[in-house]
Parts: C-alpha cells; structure tokens; sequence
C-alpha cells in the first residue's frame, strides 16, 4: 500500500475571520510585534526535566470515516434501506452513503488529521482539553466572527445573537454544526498547546516595553460599514455623497449585524492592535477626524470606515503600570499567534496513510504529496 505523506496541506475554506481553515495557506497571520517576541516563538524555553501531568482527556470525537474493507470498493451499507420514496421510487441509504463519501469524505478527513495531530502533541505534553475548553474555542470564534474589526478589548456579544450570526455563517459556508463542532475541539487543543509553549518562554523587558506602546499609545475609533461587492459599496458612497450620516448608512446597509448595531462603532484600537487587520488600521491611522476613507478590499470584502476621534498616547509610564497586566497581556497575544501557525506546523508534520484508493487519489491530487 502506497503511503502518503503530506508536505503542504492547503486549506478547504477561505474563511474572512479566519476560524474554519484547517491547513497551511489559508490565512495569513501578521507576526508579533518586535524581533524578540518572533524568536521566542521560534525557539520556545523548554524546561530540562518537564513534570508528567494528567493524562489527556479529549472531548467526544466524531465518528472515524468510513474506509472500504474491500479496496476497490467505497464503504455501502445494506442495499436494502429506503430512506426516502419520491412518487414511490426509493432512494436508499448506499447511494446516500456513496454521495456523502465521494463529496465530502476529503474535508472530514483532513479535519480528522489535523485533530489526531493536535491530540497527539497535546498527550507529548502533558495536556488534558475538557468540555470547558472546547466551549472557550466556541465563545473566542463567536467573538470574532461577529467583527473582523474585532479590538483586543472589543465588547461581548449577547447569547441571541452569536446564535444568529453562528446559523447564518453556517448556511452561507454549507458547514454543518457538527463540523463546526470539530473544528471548535481542534481549537481548543490548538489553544492549550499554545498556551502551554508560551508559557515557557522568557518574557525579557524589551517585550514588555514592546506590549506597553500596544497598551498605552495612541488610539482611535473609527465607524465602520462592511460591504460584500462593489456594486454595494456604490450605493453606501451614494448615500453618504447625499448627506446620509455615516452611523445611519451602517445600520441600514452594513453586512455585518453586530456592528450594524451599533451604527459601525468599533472599540478604539492602537496602531498596533492584532485585532485588526494591518490596513484597516493604517488607514484609520492616517485619516483625519470625521474623513471616510475609500473602499478597502480586506479579508474577501470591502470596508469603509470614518475616523470619529484619536485619542493621544496615555501619560501613564512604563515603571508605573502594572507588569502583570502586560505579562499576561502579551501571553494571550503570543498564544493566538502560536495557535494559528501550529495548524500548518502540525499539517505538515503529519504522516497519513490513505488506505482507502479513492480518498488516497483525492488527498493525493489535492495537496501534490509525494509517495513513498
């Protein structure tokens, strides 16, 4: 049997707040603000004698994919089962089966990869992941999924409304909530890992330094309207050319309802916040009180924001300020910069041997893998 070893896995959704993509390429993600915080991340302190921990816990995994006991042939099940009559002709479960395999057998499996993955360097460390984990991973996408202006400190959302955005992004993507199940149990062994590998880093002034300019330096807030096409964008700068306020042109058009909501205000945000994309933030930067900038084409759509107020740098000193704040501060920023990158870190590390010949040519096809 041929055995696949993957080298570049490519990921199966584009997704604009980055959640669902599973392999390397997907998103790009900005690095850390300053050189030392990139070299820790590159070579993270490993204690000489690490403590054994409990042993991991995974949250409920789905079911494994189906693999064909005779090569040749795709997983049946008894021919016999009627699923549906339409005018009396069945349809039965083996050609449902068959479908769903042949369509969507490859994105269940590489999600399966990259969890087993993930899994088993989590038990390499130590790390147990619990209901409550996957839980966080769920309440953290949710949070941003309703902004991809999102600030560092931007607002909660209500229960209703995350529910709202949750259904919507579903069906417009055609995921299903048990998928989007999984992928939350891959963030959230993403996340402790991560978490755990910062947590050995050294954290030297110059990081600190680095975390207090994205803490205490200027800020602005901007309003901001986010739009799916050209043609859309056409309409709001027709309504804002005719004298329509910013704040009523976001509600009444903006696509995203979160910040609909709120006429497109966003929490004020530092040159540097990671929250938002690099852009975005630029041009907020360089507008002046009350300019709406053009459109922007960011992350698969098009944005336009108005500059409501700058705020100057805080007064407050580096050595007065609390160190712990910006210790963990920096800590949560570091770890959501390492939980991005190990997806394609352990993606690419990852042995997989398709047994199975038709998802083996798919894989195989997909992402350009070398056998062996």
């Amino acid at each position: 049997m041929d055995r696949v070893k993957h080298t570049g896995l490519v990921g199966f959704i584009a997704l604009t707040t980055g959640l669902v993509c599973c392999w390397p390429g997907c998103a790009t993600q900005e690095k850390p603000v300053g050189t030392p915080v990139e070299q820790a991340l590159e070579s993270p302190q490993v204690p000489a004698d690490p403590k054994p921990g409990p042993a991991p816990s995974p949250a409920p995994l789905a079911s494994a994919l189906p693999v064909a006991s005779d090569p040749g042939s795709s997983p049946t099940s008894q021919p016999g089962e009627v699923l549906a009559l339409v005018d009396g002709t069945p349809i039965h479960r083996s050609e449902m089966d068959k479908l769903l395999y042949e369509c969507h057998g490859l994105t269940i499996l590489e999600h399966l990869v990259l969890l087993s993955a993930a899994k088993k360097r989590a038990a390499e460390l130590h790390l147990s992941v619990t209901a409550a984990d996957v839980a966080a991973a769920h309440q953290d996408a949710l949070r941003r999924l309703a902004s991809p202006l999102s600030a560092s400190n931007g607002p909660s959302i209500d229960a209703a409304t995350a529910q709202t955005l949750l259904d919507q992004f579903l069906a417009a993507k055609n995921i299903s909530a048990r998928e989007w199940q999984l992928r939350m149990e891959q963030r959230a062994y993403l996340a402790k890992i991560a978490a755990a590998e910062v947590a050995r880093m050294e954290i030297t002034e110059k990081m600190l330094r680095e975390e207090y300019a994205l803490a205490y330096g200027e800020k602005v807030q901007v309003r901001h309207i986010q739009l799916g096409s050209l043609a859309a964008v056409t309409r709001a700068k027709a309504m804002l050319a005719s004298g329509k306020d910013f704040e009523l042109v976001a509600r009444q058009l903006s696509e995203n309802e979160f910040n609909a909501a709120r006429g497109g205000l966003v929490t004020p945000f530092t040159r540097n916040d990671p929250g938002i994309p690099p852009l975005i933030r630029e041009t907020a930067f360089s507008l002046k009180e009350g300019e709406v900038s053009t459109a922007i084409h960011e992350q698969n759509t098009y944005h336009l924001i108005k500059l409501e107020r700058r705020f100057p740098a805080s007064n407050a000193r580096f050595e007065s300020v609390g160190k712990d704040g910006l210790r963990k501060s920096l800590s949560d920023r570091l770890s959501r910069v390492r939980q991005e990158t190990l997806e394609g870190e352990l993606a690419q590390s990852a042995a997989v041997d398709v047994r199975d010949p038709a998802l083996r040519r798919a894989f195989t096809q997909k992402h350009r893998v070398e056998r062996k």
